[in-house]
This record gives C-alpha cells, structure tokens and sequence, in this order.
C-alpha cells in the first residue's frame, strides 16, 4: 500500500532502475559532496498504511498526531530518488545507517497536508570510509514543524587510522525507570520492510543477508528505534528531539533488552531521557537515545 499521496510521487521502479544505472566511484574529497534535493507539496499519510505502520512498532493509533518516526519512513520514495540520481556518489546497497536526529517543535495530525523536503548535506571521512548526511524536512501551513536527519556511511578506505571502538559507558549507576526484554522475531525484518518499502536483502533472510557479510538477517535500526521509543513511552510531549547512534545491528530472530533511564513522567516541564538497547545476555549495546523534551 502507498505511505503518502500526493500528485507527483517519484516512482520507485524507475528509482531502482537509476540504482544501478550510473557509475558510483564515490568521493576523494567530502566536499565535493552534491546538494542533490526531492520535494513534494500537499502530501497526505495513507491512513491504513499509517495503521499497519503503528502496529508493526508496537504504538497505539494516535489521531492528534504522527509518530516521531512515521515520516522518515513515509517519504522514503523521496529518499529512494536521491540515491538513484545520477550524481549520488555512493552505492545504495550496503550503506550503513550510522545515527538519526529528530527535532519536532509542533505536532502534526495525521490527515495534514504536509509539504515535505528532503535533501543531502556534508560529507565527511569515517574511520571505515565515508558519511552522508540526509536531511527531511515537513512543513504544515508554511511552518516547519519536523526535521530528521539521517547519517549514512558508505564502506571504503580511508586516511583515518582504524582503531578499536571506544564508547561511553551504558551503565548507570542510578536505577533505569523501564526495562523490558521482548523478543524480535524472524519475520520482523520482511513486515517491516513491506511497510517501509525498502527490499535490500539483508533484512529479508539469512541466505540473502550472508553475501553482505552478515551471518543473519537484521531489521531495520528504525525499526528497533521506534520500537524502544514506544517502550519507552516517548515522546510524551508535542515538542521534542533526540539523537540516536546505531552501534550494532539487532539479528533475526533474537532477544533484545530496552532501558530507559531519565526522570518519571509527570507534572514536569523539562525531562532528558536515555534509552539503551542491549543484547541480554552479553550487554553489547545496539542503540543509544538521547531524547530531550524541552521546557515549556
């Protein structure tokens, strides 16, 4: 089913085509980066698709407002087309989503007329090749009330030494408010790749995901990051931003641990939050959320 309407939607056939039409030598210099931008005017959230969207992450339907990620995963035609055109320097397949930014400053019901906008930014080198920004953009009677942006590496050489992975610890000596383990099972990947549009093999099956270098199939780290949002019972306001790194890709099937850390909900005007996705049984973190609701 469609995610959005709109008069002139970009085809993904055609964009899938353009995939693997062009030459993708990558960049030497990230500032050679292409501003390469889709728009699209009066869009409107299909309302089943939506209904399928909040039931495949775990979020009752909310008829006052979208999702904080519903989207970033609606306009992925807009998304597709960038990455097929001509000037993209990267291949589409295998890019690895490296963390995702949200900032919404005013909530936007779900039968809106959205004007939408989503366009590339900076470049940079990575210590295993080189990142993208991808930044969307909704506007509802001229006002923007939602940006996402989205970083992406494309795997290659670089001049940065490789070095071990440092993080920050995911301990916390203060109790979480939330944990809860729930099972992701091995279908989870298919569904929601259905409902995002979005058919790369590594998140249909293992037969299909082993030629990338993975040993099983994993979902999607949007998947994962709505869902640990709506675990976690955020947003609880209109107004909110977070910032999500995605660390290490959750497997089909597994079991994965969410904690929430931050304070209780209640008669408060400013909260900041932090949400840890972990393997159970090891601790090896998946994602980290720093989610800030700003004071009124």
């Amino acid at each position: 089913m469609p995610a959005i309407h709109a008069t002139q939607i970009p085809s993904n056939l055609a964009s899938s085509f353009g995939l693997f039409r062009h030459s993708r030598g990558g960049l030497s210099d990230p500032t050679q980066m292409p501003r390469i931008e889709r728009s699209l005017a009066t869009a409107k959230i299909d309302a089943a698709w939506l209904m399928a969207y909040d039931d495949c992450v775990g979020l009752q339907s909310n008829e006052h407002a979208l999702p904080p990620l519903a989207l970033q995963i609606a306009v992925a035609p807009l998304h597709l087309s960038i990455l097929a055109d001509a000037q993209f320097p990267f291949r589409a397949l295998g890019l690895v989503h490296l963390s995702q930014q949200v900032e919404q400053t005013c909530a936007i019901p779900p039968t809106a007329s959205i004007d939408l906008l989503a366009y590339t930014t900076d470049a940079r080198w990575e210590k295993r090749g080189m990142s993208f920004g991808l930044v969307t953009e909704a506007r509802v009677d001229g006002k923007l009330c939602w940006q996402a942006t989205t970083r992406a590496l494309a795997l290659g050489k670089s001049p940065l030494a490789l070095t071990a992975a440092s993080h920050s610890a995911d301990d916390d000596s203060t109790p979480p408010r939330l944990e809860q383990v729930i099972d992701v099972p091995e279908n989870c990947g298919r569904r929601y790749a259905k409902i995002a549009g979005d058919l790369n093999p590594i998140h249909q099956h293992a037969l299909l995901a082993k030629p990338f270098g993975f040993k099983r199939a994993i979902v999607h780290g949007t998947w994962t990051l709505a869902r640990a949002l709506a675990i976690a019972r955020l947003p609880h306001s209109e107004c909110f931003k977070f910032n999500a790194n995605f660390r290490r890709p959750v497997e089909l099937p597994s079991r994965i641990l969410v904690r929430a850390f931050g304070d209780a909900f209640g008669d408060i005007d400013s909260s900041q939050q932090r949400i840890v996705v972990q393997n159970p049984i090891d601790a090896t973190t998946h994602l980290r959320i720093e989610f800030e609701t700003p004071a009124v």
